[in-house]
């Protein structure tokens, strides 16, 4: 059985070993939050002046950067369709899971039930944030063409 997967979302010891564990689910899904919370694909490629190429940009790397700068990095980071419609707090913890998601170290990796409780607090965390300044949180959105 040929197991393949999207490049991005595979876990280093996937790609290393061919081998699926709960942990590379666990990844998966740590990128998928980065990915929420920035707005930013997995992989993107870039063109480099310099070189003349193709630059690789990871969501996984830059969240590692926002990370180390610190401050205002993360606000500049976050999804800009968010505008400030968000707590920062919030932002900060889900950034801090979706690393945790992320190690390169399997055995570091929460378990999924962890992760799943986590993100309920933090969605709750984020409604009583909603309700506390009036935002709205009863509508939906859609971007697609009519």
């Amino acid at each position: 059985m040929k197991i393949e997967g999207t490049r991005g979302y595979m876990a280093p010891e996937f790609q290393a070993s061919g081998l699926t564990t709960q942990k590379c689910d666990v990844y998966a899904f740590g990128v998928v939050i980065l990915e929420l919370v920035s707005g930013e694909e997995a992989l993107r490629y870039v063109f480099d002046e310099g070189g003349g190429g193709y630059k690789r940009i990871s969501v996984i790397e830059r969240a590692r950067e926002v990370m180390a700068v610190g401050g205002g990095e993360l606000r500049k980071w976050v999804d800009k369709r968010m505008k400030d419609s968000y707590p920062v707090e919030v932002a900060e913890k889900m950034l801090l899971l979706g690393l945790e998601c992320v190690d390169d170290d399997p055995e570091k990796r929460p378990d999924m039930g962890l992760v799943d409780g986590r993100v309920s607090r933090l969605y709750l965390e984020s409604k009583n944030w909603a309700e506390k300044i009036g935002l709205p949180t009863d509508f939906s959105v859609s971007l697609a063409p009519r």
